[in-house]
């Protein structure tokens, strides 16, 4: 009995010697990795602003407008004619007609009222691609935050997959140790081993998530997919307060890019409405006929042209096109108020969801896995003490086990509703 006792002793210290060394170890580790080496989560979104591609395109499609914008001060091309002009054409019998050849020019002048409109048109487009660029950011960082928390829950896992695989294995030397006095039972010894290969088998799992959440965050980056990521995990980012007391329609209409896109486009509306009804006025052009008459004479004939619009049948053309323009304005405004109420109900909805999953995580954190560690510790004591049952401690190890993870899906589940809220009021 004694050399039994002796072997439990010795097994504790064994292991007691073992977790402060890995302790040392992996905080020493961390401690001399270098900061390029490691990736915050504020370096990875710096570098999506930077690098995505999807982010670059904006800037060409503003180059693109600002090119359209200066396409429209062009003047339409002067055209030019050749012909033959006979005066008179129905002869009387005993006269000659006078056969003619003729160059005509004809140039239209552009109407300098429509072309300043829609050059301010297409000016405005540049306003609507840095909202689309906003809203694609925010979507971006909302996709990239989510795949860091899930990387950052993963590894914690697979620190409480090494802390419980020590433990696990610990158990089962002490009851492969008590086999041999008749104390333990050999189901319980092959449960214990099938439990060792349940943790191999959930590591493999985490392990891919973490490597499927790199190749994500690595895409984002517009970098190799393949390539290594190491992220932060000692910054914490459920502390992250978000303050709503402050948030409300006026806040919503300012910080929320794609609800300033609609006001914008209202905007873009009222000025393509303006160069539509610029249509309404005239436009002037000049025609130049120069003719060789017989002797070698010349003719000319200059004309200037007017377009009327304000004709019926050509006026409803331009009307109906700004009337109907009239109702798309109407209709944005509308949905312009209905996107703002909905935020606000999103954001408040956001906040309640928050509040419950903090208290939560707290009384999991403060309450619930301690008394789990307790209880575990306390048939761990009672087996140095030759009193315990392998049964007893394999169930309490498995019970703290199965709430160390559920605390970390806890933590997700908060952290990633702190994001959702961030990207409802588009805070970065």
């Amino acid at each position: 009995m004694k050399t039994y006792q002796s072997i439990i002793r010795f097994w504790k210290y064994y292991l007691f010697f073992l977790f402060t060394f890995i302790s040392v170890a992996a905080n020493a580790q961390e401690q001399n990795s270098s900061p390029e080496d490691i990736w915050k989560l504020e370096r990875i979104l710096d570098s999506i602003e930077v690098q995505n591609a999807g982010l670059q395109q904006f800037a060409l499609k503003t180059n693109a407008s600002n090119k359209q914008a200066e396409a429209v001060k062009a003047w339409d091309a002067p055209s030019i004619g050749v012909g033959l002009s006979e005066f008179p054409y129905n002869v009387p019998k005993g006269m000659e007609a006078r056969k003619m050849p003729m160059i005509r020019v004809q140039q239209m002048f552009p109407n300098f009222a429509r072309q300043k409109n829609q050059k301010a048109y297409f000016e405005s487009f540049s306003q609507l691609n840095k909202n689309d660029r906003e809203t694609m950011k925010n979507q971006l960082f909302f996709q990239a935050k989510n795949t860091f928390t899930e990387a950052y829950i993963a590894e914690k896992k697979l620190a409480v997959l090494d802390q419980q695989e020590k433990q696990i294995q610990l158990l089962l030397k002490i009851a492969e140790g008590r086999l041999q006095y008749g104390k333990a039972d050999l189901p319980n010894i092959y449960k214990i081993r099938a439990k060792l290969s349940d943790l191999k088998s959930q590591r493999i799992k985490i392990e891919s998530v973490v490597g499927q959440s790199s190749a994500i965050l690595n895409s984002l980056m517009n970098r190799p997919v393949g390539q290594s990521l190491k992220i932060d995990t000692l910054a914490d980012p459920a502390a992250n307060r978000i303050n709503i007391l402050s948030i409300d329609s006026g806040y919503i209409q300012n910080h929320r890019s794609d609800i300033q896109r609609i006001s914008n486009e209202i905007e873009t509306d009222k000025l393509q409405q303006k160069s539509i009804l610029s249509q309404s006025k005239p436009t002037f052009g000049i025609t130049l006929d120069n003719m060789r008459m017989a002797g070698g004479m010349y003719m000319y004939n200059v004309m200037a042209m007017v377009t009327i619009p304000i004709a019926p049948w050509s006026k409803k053309g331009y009307k109906n096109e700004a009337q109907s323009l009239d109702y798309e304005i109407q209709a944005k405004q509308k949905d312009f108020e209905d996107k703002v109420q909905q935020t606000l109900g999103v954001v408040h909805k956001q906040q309640l969801e928050i509040q419950t999953a903090e208290k939560d995580l707290n009384i999991f954190k403060t309450e619930v896995i301690p008394a789990y560690k307790k209880t575990l510790q306390a048939n761990l004591d009672a087996l140095g003490e030759n009193q315990g049952n392998i049964y007893e401690t394999l169930t309490a190890w498995e019970d703290l086990t199965m709430k160390e993870f559920e605390y970390y899906e806890k933590l997700s589940d908060l952290i990633k509703s702190k994001i959702e809220l961030q990207a409802a009021i588009q805070q970065y």
